[in-house]
C-alpha cells in the first residue's frame, strides 16, 4: 500500500475563493511554516486541518485527498 495525503484540493478551493495565502493565514491563524507544509504535502496536525475546515466552512474531503496506489499485495 503506497497511499499519501495530498492537499491539492485545499489549494484548488483557495483559488476558487480568490483567497490569497496571507488571507488564509489571517482567517485560520496558521503560520507560514504550516502553510509551507501544506503546500508540500508534509505532515500537519489534526488541529490544523480542523482550523482549515472551520475557516473555509467545508468538509474534510474538500481539502484533502488520498493519492497513490492501494494495492494490498503481500
Amino acid at each position: 500500500m503506497n497511499l499519501k495525503i495530498s492537499f491539492s484540493p485545499l489549494w484548488r478551493k483557495i483559488a476558487s475563493l480568490n483567497m490569497t495565502q496571507k488571507e488564509l493565514q489571517t482567517v485560520t491563524g496558521l503560520g507560514s511554516s504550516t502553510l509551507t507544509n501544506l503546500r508540500n504535502d508534509d505532515c500537519v496536525t489534526t488541529d490544523t486541518i480542523l482550523k482549515l475546515c472551520i475557516a473555509l466552512q467545508c468538509e474534510l474531503n474538500e481539502i484533502i485527498e488520498l493519492t497513490g496506489d492501494n494495492d494490498d499485495k503481500k
